[in-house]
């Protein structure tokens, strides 16, 4: 598959998408704490223990937390599993996208390339 602007320009569009439409951790930071004072504040003015309330909820959460990569797996989708060829066809996309725009970072170059390389590997299998 050769490269052209159009292409490019979407995945670029895409990457920048999903860049500016997630939370920093920070914010996410910020909204739990806020959240969990509500909750807090709300117990206050009940007879229950808001003490043993957070004891409970990280008990909680330590039982559901995964043990391992594999568990944080969702059940409907395999792990991504790359080829030698897959791995030379993000290199060769990356490549094309170095010349294309010298001063992008590496790091960039090369999720854009994985993301390309993704998608034809859907486009494929379907």
């Amino acid at each position: 598959m050769k490269l052209n602007k159009t292409i490019i320009r979407n995945l670029i569009k895409e990457t920048l998408d999903n860049l500016l439409s997630e939370e920093t951790m920070a914010q996410q930071r910020d909204n739990a704490i806020t959240q969990i004072s509500n909750i807090l504040i709300r117990l206050e003015q009940t007879d229950i223990n808001a003490q043993d309330v957070l004891n409970a909820a990280k008990e909680a959460y330590e039982a559901g937390k995964p043990k391992d990569e594999t568990e944080m797996t969702p059940g409907n989708r395999k792990e991504k599993k790359w080829t030698d060829a897959d791995h030379d066809k993000q290199e060769k996309i990356a490549q094309g996208l170095a010349k294309d725009n010298p001063d992008m970072p590496k790091d960039e170059k090369m999720a854009i390339a994985g993301a390309q390389v993704n998608r034809e590997k859907r486009k494929r299998n379907k």
